[in-house]
């Protein structure tokens, strides 16, 4: 089947914990190297923990509630000039007491999110390799690119409730907020690539009562030029041996080499595409 064709239409909107599900989903398709194109539906099992996402309440109210919304989450496309439907998520269970998830993913919903001629793969590999903050906010500003809208702004309560870290008190304070939790989150999201985002307080007096920010995304050929300018620079710092041999590592962890794998193929193969197509199909 062509993804080039393929649409999705949700009963209810995708919210920001949605979409996070979704990548995390995504993930474990990747993990587990599932091809694209399988003969038959693909149990998946998660750990709820894992889907819930790291500061989020610890039961599964809400995660039972983005599974139910997902099964409202229906494909359609043409393969051969014949029409087709189905739905991203067949079936789900809770299990073992609610520490694990299965999942039912059918046919077209592997082939959807694991697809590389579907660019939204772009936006689930970089939201799977940002930290959690940085995860939380590129899904508020993916909802509202959706959305078709030019900017998003939020109140400082409002946002520091989206971000997960409203009950952290030492986040009250709006330099602690910026310093701590939000510029460490656009410094990630805009050092990927895919998006540049820049963020401008909001104030009454001299207090910041709000925060907007402005974006531009970018075309596939752009966020593969600075990825791959992203693996170089990452490369370098790995040959190059620290000043101090007592001296921490440049980086924290390695990345993921499943995910760097993918993510360069998908790029690859996207650029690829858009440098010969003629019919604009992606």
């Amino acid at each position: 089947m062509s993804s080039a064709a393929l649409a999705l239409r949700a009963e209810k909107p995708l919210t920001p914990a949605m979409i996070s599900a979704l990548w995390e989903i995504t993930a474990v398709l990747d993990e587990e190297r599932t091809p694209a194109n399988v003969p038959n539906a693909v149990w998946l099992n998660i750990p709820t923990a894992r889907l819930r996402g790291p500061d989020a309440r610890q039961d599964n109210v809400w995660l039972r509630e983005c599974l139910d919304r997902m099964t409202g989450l229906k494909l359609s496309g043409q393969h051969r000039g014949d029409e087709w439907g189905a739905v991203l998520v067949a079936e789900w269970h809770i299990t073992e007491g609610g520490s694990q998830a299965r999942i039912l993913i059918p046919p077209a919903g592997v082939h959807a999110l694991r697809s590389p001629g579907n660019f939204v793969k772009i936006e689930t590999t970089a939201a799977h390799r940002l930290p959690p903050h940085a995860r939380r906010l590129y899904a508020l500003l993916a909802d509202r690119k959706r959305q078709r809208e030019p900017y998003a702004q939020w109140s400082i309560d409002n946002l520091r409730g989206l971000l997960g870290v409203d009950d952290k008190r030492s986040y009250d304070r709006w330099q602690a907020l910026k310093v701590r939790v939000l510029d460490p989150a656009l410094d990630a999201i805009n050092d990927f690539g895919t998006v540049d985002v820049t963020m401008t307080p909001k104030k009454v007096g001299r207090s910041v009562v709000a925060v907007r920010f402005d974006w531009r995304w970018k075309d596939p050929l752009d966020a593969a030029d600075t990825v791959a300018e992203n693996e170089r620079h990452s490369a370098a710092r790995r040959k190059d041996p620290p000043d101090s041999p007592d001296a921490p590592p440049l980086m924290e962890t390695e990345p993921d080499p499943v995910v760097r794998e993918g993510m360069a193929k998908l790029l690859g193969s996207l650029g690829d595409k858009l440098r010969n197509a003629d019919d604009g199909d992606i």
